[in-house]
């Protein structure tokens, strides 16, 4: 199996919006205890065991506009069907928190899986979508993707990625329509004040 992970290089992206494929790459490469190296290509590649099976995870280093091209390279060098691909990506069209897992489909917009999507020839392999939505209003989505979390927004965004590696974990080991009949849920709504007063001081503020 191969897990491609959606991300762009270099420090000034790392803890953009963007990014949450790498975050789960991360996540999933501590827990099998490896690391990334850099692979025979334009990517960085761990090999370790997740949820009973021996995957390798990749982190294409093309820039999120040309995944595909490293998924390519990885494609002559590992050989690939598209029934082995799990690709994990950001999704502006799913709020911040939200998962959702499907075995085919477009790329929604998603410039990344467009580029898998060209290169692989087929929309028929396994993604794991992570919500960093919605976009506000009067805000370009190009820009907003390649922003970094706001402090609140990351505690959200850094639980996600943590379900999202458990998502993944799934997955490989017991398929994905089990792992969508877990995972594919609306995060829960935030709570409102026991007083119904929207403007309650939260803790820590005014300290």
């Amino acid at each position: 199996m191969l897990l491609l992970l959606l991300g762009n290089p270099g420090e000034r992206y790392r803890q953009t919006r963007h990014n949450l494929g790498w975050w789960v790459g991360d996540i999933l490469a501590e827990r099998a205890k490896v690391g990334f190296k850099p692979g025979r290509g334009d990517f960085f590649v761990a090999e370790g065991r997740i949820g009973g099976q021996v995957v390798r995870m990749v982190k294409p280093t093309t820039f999120m506009n040309e995944s595909g091209r490293a998924l390519d390279q990885c494609a002559a060098i590992f050989g690939l069907e598209p029934a082995e691909l799990i690709v994990v990506a950001d999704d502006i069209d799913l709020v911040l928190g939200q998962i959702r897992i499907r075995e085919r489909g477009s790329s929604g917009g998603h410039n990344g899986l467009a580029s898998v999507i060209e290169h692989l020839g087929s929309e028929e392999f396994v993604r794991v979508r992570c919500g960093v939505g919605p976009v506000p209003a009067g805000v370009d989505p190009a820009e907003f993707v390649l922003d970094p979390f706001g402090s609140d927004e990351f505690i959200v965004a850094r639980e996600m990625a943590t379900v999202a590696a458990d998502a993944v974990a799934m997955i490989l080991a017991r398929g994905p329509v089990a792992a969508a009949n877990v995972f594919n849920r609306k995060p829960p709504a935030p709570e409102k004040p026991a007083n119904g007063n929207a403007g309650a001081q939260r803790p820590g503020e005014g300290e």
